[in-house]
């Protein structure tokens, strides 16, 4: 029996597959755990140059490959036993267009032209997973380019060879890249194209296939109030990828006292882009997710209007299969207000179980709260994610676009009005409770001033662009680099929400 890690990666593993023609892929639950080979690393070789330049990936490094058909990364990856393997492939696409590389094990073409579809840049990470049988022992897997373009940036491997259980054996669950089911009902429109499933708050499994058999398309993924999942992808006429999130549902599905409209009960799902094609999607009860809880304010919530967007809303896009964001941040509430208000933290702690994270920001509304007050609230919070067996963890504010001169103010570094510096006052509080602290105080202020003045006003909204000035609030492109920025911090205090992030 697989352990929910176990399972919870393989899911992962299966987040984006590529089915072309009439190629099924299939991934098999394997009886061990999964093997994973790094590119830049002996005896794997690539054909071009280890590079670092692009963020997000695993290790020290990937293959950035030359641009020729057949210039190929290869693995040696070793069985126990033989047996049929799943063979998941980390990569990053930034171009447009599809990469497909043949993939041989020992010689023998295993999958020929599995598609590399552009992920929405190089900094974005996909996977995709095939099955081959290997030997026992030695065995190479070669990922050899077929067209003058060359590979895509190639990050890793993650083997898992299975064996078939006994008549006896208990099965473990099975994930299938299966062909498209076609769009269900709870679809219409074609431009967008939206969905909607009357389903009760809870976690789910959403399985989207991405592409047409007869036409090219580009294709943008968000669910709820406004939460990206996956930039636009595109996909030539022909191929059609299969992609797997975990959903949090609640209602209402923005703010959780009903700010900006309460939306409606269920999940809806919005496929956009300049040419949106869906040939598939389901939804089933997700299995026991690692849930990160999202506690804080404005800058934080799922706003229901654009053109307000809280980095909680873009965090998804981070976040693999197995994982799932629960965003219980509220407008305007401070330490005190949320501790308090029964719609926010009363209703999200009997939520809470062993393992989950949660995440908490505030000061932007603390703006007269004392020190011990400020600490106190904290403290009570951290002290009862951990009665529930979570993991509480810290955030400190971003900043606001104040400046004098070139550096920003003291009340944009979030010194309230009565003289309190309260990202100071957590990084001190998570350093005593033994709590790790995100600082994204700091990591804004340095994001902000590299901007200067001027420059800066897009992480924020702008009347020329957004018909409103706000310097406290964010425009999508802030709230995307607020998210990179925290994704950064979880990555740097190895949270267990790092074996999730895609």
């Amino acid at each position: 029996m697989l352990s929910r890690r176990q399972r919870v990666g393989l899911l992962s593993a299966c987040a984006a597959v590529a089915v072309t023609g009439a190629a099924v892929l299939t991934a098999a639950v394997a009886s061990a755990a999964v093997t994973r080979y790094e590119v830049e690393s002996s005896p794997a070789t690539c054909d071009g140059v280890i590079e670092s330049n692009h963020t997000g990936y695993s290790g020290s490094g990937f293959c950035n490959g030359d641009n020729t058909a057949g210039a190929a990364a290869q693995f040696t990856v070793t069985a126990s036993a033989a047996g049929t393997a799943t063979i998941a492939v980390r990569y990053a696409n930034g171009a447009t267009a599809n990469r497909p590389a043949d993939v041989l094990v020992n010689g023998a073409a295993a999958q020929s032209g599995a598609a590399f579809n552009g992920t929405g840049g190089w900094t974005t990470w996909a996977t995709a997973t095939l099955t081959a049988s290997l030997n026992a022992g030695s065995n190479t897997i070669r990922l050899s380019p077929t067209t003058a373009t060359g590979l895509a940036n190639i990050d890793y491997l993650d083997v898992e060879v299975g064996v078939s259980p006994s008549p006896s054996a208990t099965a473990s669950p099975t994930m299938t890249a299966s062909p498209p089911p076609g769009r269900p009902a709870q679809c219409t429109g074609s431009s967008p194209i939206t969905c909607h499933f009357a389903v009760s708050p809870g976690n789910y499994t959403v399985t989207a296939w991405i592409g047409d058999r007869a036409s090219a398309g580009n294709t943008s993924m968000s669910v709820e109030a406004r939460r990206r999942i996956l930039p636009a992808v595109t996909t030539a006429a022909g191929t059609i990828t299969q992609y797997v999130f975990t959903i949090n549902v609640r209602q209402p599905e923005g703010q959780p006292t009903g700010q900006g409209g309460t939306g409606t009960p269920g999940l809806s799902v919005t496929f956009a882009g300049p040419a949106p094609r869906l040939s598939g999607l389901t939804v089933q009860p997700a299995s026991n997710p690692l849930v990160v809880y999202l506690a804080g304010d404005s800058t934080v919530c799922d706003q229901m209007l654009a053109p307000w967007t809280g980095w909680g809303q873009i965090l998804p896009l981070h976040v693999a299969a197995g994982a799932v964001v629960a965003n219980y941040s509220d407008s305007g509430e401070s330490s005190g207000s949320f501790l308090n208000n029964s719609a926010l933290f009363p209703a999200m702690r009997p939520l809470i179980r062993s393992n989950d994270l949660v995440l908490i920001q505030f000061g932007h509304n603390d703006k007269s709260t004392t020190a011990s007050t400020f600490r106190g609230n904290l403290t009570t919070m951290i002290n009862q994610v951990r009665a529930r067996g979570g993991t509480p963890v810290l955030v400190t504010p971003p900043v606001r676009r104040r400046f004098d001169g070139n550096q920003l103010d003291a009340t944009a570094r979030h010194i309230n009005g009565v003289g309190v510096n309260l990202p100071a006052e957590m990084r001190s509080l998570g350093s005593s409770l033994g709590v790790p602290v995100i600082d994204l105080t700091a990591k804004s202020e340095a994001l902000v001033e590299s901007m200067g003045p001027t420059n800066s006003a897009q992480l924020f909204l702008r009347q020329s662009v957004d018909g409103v000035t706000d310097n406290t609030h964010f425009s999508e492109y802030g709230a995307g680099r607020m998210a990179d920025l925290v994704v950064e911090g979880i990555r740097e205090r190895n949270l267990s929400l790092v074996s999730y992030l895609r």
